[in-house]
């Protein structure tokens, strides 16, 4: 049976059209996009949001110009802590024998010329004895006023050369002749100032000339040794300031210079060795840690924004315009790589437009209310 047709007057056709605009006019939130402005691209505009005065205020809104900001690049490269092997040592026996007495352990600081550990070595005792005796006779001749004195003289001599062959300095000869002749143990001495990192021995263990006993590192000042891309290896030079920073230590830097570029590429990384040294005041940097290195590079003047003026909506990089009081639209935005802080403007905004630098995670929750069941951005 075919559908019987309405006939509409003619002056009901309006009205229906009135109504279905009003209908589909009323689904249509404040947080749909809107026009870009004079000057702006409708691409890079998106959602506006608006905030009454007391929500500007907790929310802690700041404007402000983007306008050119001079600031100092750096080039990011990870690294690592080491020892300074300047101030490193591998306190070794120079003579054979038993450890008679262990005087540090691990962690303990020693001063240079102190005495570490004690040895019973038979040529050590051996040689001793002769330079004793060898100076007992030139006394004795002296006084005596013998012809042999110069034979004596020549003997001592020989005495004497035979400690220096064991490690010993003309200083420690003497001071090993004036002590009792009781007094015949070797004496290993710590070579600085410093800490006991390890001991490799304990007390009654037997030595060969050459044995490990302990390692001792000052580490007043220490290396830090960083990776350099090889596409970046023109931005680095020997003297370059360089920053380091640590998550352990937020917000503190600790601030060196290069000393050192390796004149070889680690094929395997492709990457370029570089060191840093730096004063390690407090003891705070621990070898073995990774941080960041921060090489810096030549001042440039740039359009720059804030780091917390720039937030992700839907996966883009978004800052926020004021349009009105309490009105602001959300700009899509490129930036280059943060300096400090700031992050340059790569496209997205022009020199002198007004921007919220403060205040914009309001505006993203805002924004982002449809996807959490809400269907309005206007905050009372």
């Amino acid at each position: 049976m075919p559908c019987p047709r309405l006939k509409l007057k003619p002056a009901v056709l309006p009205l229906m059209l009135a109504a279905l605009f009003l209908f589909t006019g009323c689904g249509r939130t404040k947080s749909s996009p809107e026009k870009a402005g004079p000057g702006e691209k409708e691409e890079h505009t998106l959602a506006q949001v608006s905030l009454s005065e007391e929500a500007m205020a907790l929310a802690g809104i700041k404007i402000m110009t983007l306008s050119p900001k001079t600031i100092q690049p750096e080039l990011l490269v990870p690294a690592e802590v080491v020892l300074n092997p300047r101030a490193y040592y591998r306190l070794t026996a120079r003579v054979p024998g038993r450890v008679e007495e262990l005087l540090v352990y691990q962690g303990d600081r020693v001063r240079p010329g102190q005495v570490v550990a004690r040895l019973f070595s038979l040529p050590y005792l051996e040689s001793l004895t002769e330079l004793r005796l060898a100076a007992e006779r030139l006394e004795k001749l002296t006084r005596q006023q013998s012809p042999e004195q110069e034979t004596a003289r020549a003997l001592l001599e020989s005495a004497r050369e035979k400690l220096r062959l064991l490690g010993l300095s003309d200083k420690e000869i003497e001071a090993v002749s004036a002590r009792p002749s009781g007094s015949s143990l070797y004496e290993i001495l710590s070579p600085a100032s410093g800490q006991v990192v390890s001991t490799s021995v304990y007390p009654g263990d037997t030595l060969e000339a050459g044995a490990l006993l302990m390692e001792i590192a000052a580490f007043d000042r220490l290396w830090i040794e960083g990776r350099v891309q090889e596409k970046d290896q023109g931005q680095v030079n020997t003297g370059q300031e360089a920053i380091v920073r640590t998550g352990a230590y937020p917000g503190e830097e600790f601030k060196g210079r290069v000393t050192f570029i390796s004149p070889v590429l680690d094929t395997s990384t492709r990457t370029l060795k570089v060191r840093v040294e730096v004063p390690n005041t407090g003891g705070r940097l621990k070898p073995g840690m990774y941080v960041d290195l921060a090489l810096s590079l030549p001042e440039r003047t740039i359009l720059a924004v804030p780091e917390e003026a720039v937030v992700e909506v839907n996966g883009r990089k978004t800052v926020f315009i004021p349009r009105a009081p309490g009105v602001f639209v959300g700009r899509e935005i490129q930036t280059g790589p943060p300096v400090k802080g700031w992050l340059p403007v790569m496209s997205g905004l022009d020199r002198g437009q007004e921007f919220v630098a403060a205040g914009t995670f309001m505006l993203k929750a805002e924004i982002l209310k449809p996807t959490l069941g809400e269907g309005e951005h206007h905050h009372d």
